[in-house]
């Protein structure tokens, strides 16, 4: 039948067909978008024939009195399973139902042709099921049907939406199958672990030396009572730092007149010494450029005190009417949080105290950020953002800092959000670098950045000092060594990613503490004094001044060089570096030899020794082997004058004689 049309079953809407081929094949409706079974529509005039509905009243039920027309009710195995369920066609279209053990298998078909049912029985069948009758009948019937495929579709689709949340990616990949088929149980990839893509935080915090050698594992530090706005944060532990202990004595000692400075101001602000206070918390708002900083702080007294005393020490106006907690004194508000806290804020902020006692205080987001990954238990901690640091430096540091701080500045870099430095000591000096790059700058990449300016920081400090000239012997002693004590401080840096952060740690022996920030402090005052731009001139030296060149003395002379040796957790290839700087001797070590036992080159030394010879400084090392199967062993070639490091067996093996330290006295 050329030209012939089908109707839509949903809107009516007239499809033409150009012959009688596409009969019985899948069409969609182009105006609702409907698709339904092209079905000849041969017998539509029968329902022309339907008897008028009569009226009906309420809870009223019609039953007509004889059939319509002369067809009789088909038999009821004879109805199609679309028609006898009628959810069926919301799930498969063909295929069969998957197995109720997958809730989640909709998510692997593709969506199923619609509502197919109406059409499946043509001629007198189709007269009978679309009778008023069973159109009521459908009606009163249907409603608790739609709104159980809604319920259904509901718990789909949040069902889809958290499984897709599990599998990521994986969940969509499976979503657009196109395969009518069952899924298989397989194709449900379980959730990626963390492991698999770079930018996971876990597998890479997992492999972090830093975090590793943390001398504390307290919370991060938290802006709680402190003012909206604060873009540096000081966080540190007066009363351990002003302790009567000799190591932090001599740590404050070390600090100079910057000791002396610090202890004023705290005592000023807080309004008490700094041996009793437990924790003190600075932030400092900066302003316009220019312009002065304003400064608040948190006081946590180390013993609980009493409200009459911190009454009378934090007096001033009543912030409010019927409350004594707030007090007003010349351009300060002071907060007592309770017998062991009070907040202290320029007038302006009072309002902050209350907001933020409870939630941290307001800062950039890139401080924020870098707020979690700090130790408020580490002994000094400063946060900053170093673009600020940069457009305050005038009203932050003092004319005669200007050069360090660009110095430093730079060193970190122009693509860094926020830093945090901090010190700690206790058994060990431990110091630590928090940086957060930029997010074009990825934290591997930040990361090696960061070791190779490590690397050649020493170099460069090197080549100041040499055209600074201290008057006094001493300073011009500890300056001079300043350089060889960041050579050091390079050396056992370790650095590592965490997360999108960047962490220098350095671990080294208590005393480093003092000599550190006494070089740098007397470094730094000599650099005030030192015209950079002027070439090194160096002194002619007198033979009663001059001094023996190590290098060239004989190798059994250089065995015989005494020097001193305080190893802690140091790994096997630095130590004997360490040696080998000290003696002047080249040390090889034979790494394939080394893996052959067992051994590698970044197991820890331990041990201190005064003026140990180079022989006794490498049998402190052997000696801890010893017990081994192959234990460590050196050879000394003299026509080399080296030192070869391996193991007795591959010694054996090579016909070379090592070098017997029981024999020659050592124990």
């Amino acid at each position: 039948m050329a030209g012939m049309k089908i109707p839509c079953p949903k809107c009516d809407a007239p499809l033409k067909l150009p012959d009688r081929s596409l009969l019985g094949k899948m069409a969609k409706c182009p105006r609702c978008g409907h698709k339904f079974v092209l079905r000849e529509q041969s017998e539509i005039e029968l329902e022309l024939v339907e008897s008028p509905v009569p009226v009906e009243g309420k809870n009223a039920t019609w039953v007509p009195d004889a059939p319509l027309g002369t067809a009789p009710v088909p038999p009821r195995q004879a109805t199609p399973p679309q028609a006898a369920e009628p959810l069926a066609s919301l799930f498969q279209e063909s295929a069969p139902t998957p197995p109720p053990g997958d809730p989640l298998s909709f998510l692997h078909q593709e969506p199923p042709a619609a509502e197919a049912a109406p059409f499946q029985a043509i001629g007198e069948t189709a007269v009978v099921t679309s009778s008023p009758a069973r159109r009521r009948k459908r009606r009163r019937s249907s409603g608790g049907g739609v709104w159980a495929a809604i319920a259904i579709l509901l718990a789909v689709a949040v069902g889809g939406g958290l499984y897709y949340r599990s599998t990521q990616s994986g969940a969509m990949l499976e979503i657009k199958t196109t395969s009518p088929s069952p899924p298989v149980a397989s194709t449900v990839a379980p959730p990626p672990a963390a492991g698999n893509g770079e930018t996971a935080p876990r597998p890479v915090r997992s492999f972090n030396p830093v975090t590793a050698s943390s001398p504390t594992s307290g919370k991060p530090i938290q802006l709680l009572n402190m003012p909206a706005g604060v873009r540096l944060v000081i966080n540190l532990h007066p009363a351990q730092l002003w302790s009567n202990d000799r190591q932090f004595a001599e740590f404050r000692a070390s600090l100079g007149p910057l000791g002396a400075w610090l202890e004023t101001q705290i005592t000023e602000l807080a309004k008490q010494p700094p041996q009793l206070i437990e924790e003190m918390l600075i932030g400092i708002i900066l302003g316009p450029r220019g312009t002065a900083p304003e400064v608040a702080a948190v006081v946590h007294f180390a013993e609980p005190q009493q409200r009459a005393e911190l009454l009378r020490i934090y007096n001033g106006t009543p912030h409010q009417e019927f409350s004594t907690d707030v007090k007003i004194n010349n351009g300060f508000a002071y907060r007592i949080v309770n017998d062991k806290t009070v907040a202290i804020c320029p007038e302006l902020y009072v309002e902050d105290l209350a907001t933020f006692q409870n939630t941290p205080a307001m800062t950039s987001d890139n401080l924020q950020e870098i707020l979690k990954g700090t130790d408020r238990e580490r002994l000094v901690s400063v946060v900053f953002d170093p673009n600020d640091l940069e457009q305050h430096r005038e009203t932050l540091f003092p004319a005669e800092a200007g050069l360090v701080v660009e110095k430093g500045l730079r060193w970190l870099g122009e693509d860094v959000w926020a830093a945090a430095w901090s010190v700690h000591v206790a058994e060990d000096f431990h110091t630590e670098l928090l940086v957060r790059g930029q997010n074009n700058v990825g934290p591997i990449s930040l990361s090696k950045r960061y070791q190779e300016r490590l690397d050649v920081l020493p170099e460069l400090l090197l080549t100041a000092v040499q055209k600074m000239n201290p008057q006094r012997s001493g300073y011009r002693q500890i300056i001079g060594r300043f350089p060889a004590m960041l050579k050091v401080l390079s050396l056992a840096t370790a650095v590592g990613v965490d997360g999108r952060f960047v962490r220098l740690g350095t671990l080294l022996p208590p005393k480093a503490a003092p000599n550190l920030a006494l070089g740098t402090l007397l470094t730094w005052d000599e650099s005030t004094r030192t015209d950079f731009t002027e070439k090194v001139q160096v002194a002619s030296s007198t033979p009663a001044t001059q001094t023996v060149d190590k290098s060239k003395l004989p190798l059994q002379e250089r065995l015989q060089l005494k020097f001193d040796v305080e190893f802690r957790r140091t790994p096997l290839q630095e130590a004997f570096a360490y040696i080998a700087g000290e003696s002047k001797i080249p040390i090889d070590i034979d790494g394939d030899a080394l893996k052959l036992a067992g051994f590698t080159k970044n197991m820890p030394q331990t041990f201190t020794m005064e003026q140990a010879t180079t022989l006794q400084a490498i049998y402190g090392i052997i000696k801890t082997y010893e017990k081994e199967s192959s234990p460590l062993a050196i050879y000394i070639d003299e026509e080399k004058n080296e030192i070869l490091v391996l193991t007795t067996k591959v010694a054996e093996d090579r016909g070379l004689k090592t070098y017997d330290f029981k024999a020659n006295g050592f124990q």
